[in-house]
């Protein structure tokens, strides 16, 4: 399970790759703010302290991955639009 699995690009392959990993460590982040907000109601205090810490950042980070893979999906059907007028006004 990758993110971003049906967005492909010819040229755009590194920041495609920057923008799956970014929302991958997102992620992790998230769940490690929830697993540490469970740990509250064990007695341990720094749990709720990682949840107003950790969550909004998680978002952050997987609001960039998204940012970064639309700009990925915007180039590759750019791209995939100027072949097709070139190759069209070919004919």
């Amino acid at each position: 399970m990758k993110p971003y699995k049906n967005i492909q690009s010819k040229h755009l392959g590194f920041l495609l790759l920057i923008a799956r990993a970014t929302a991958i460590i997102g992620l992790l982040v998230f769940i490690f703010s929830i697993v540490m907000f469970c740990l509250t109601f064990m007695g341990k205090s720094i749990g709720a302290m990682s949840l107003i810490t950790f969550l909004p950042m998680s978002m952050g980070i997987i609001f960039f991955s998204g940012i970064l893979a639309v700009l990925v999906a915007w180039e590759e059907g750019y791209r995939l639009r100027t072949e097709h007028m070139i190759n069209s006004a070919k004919i």
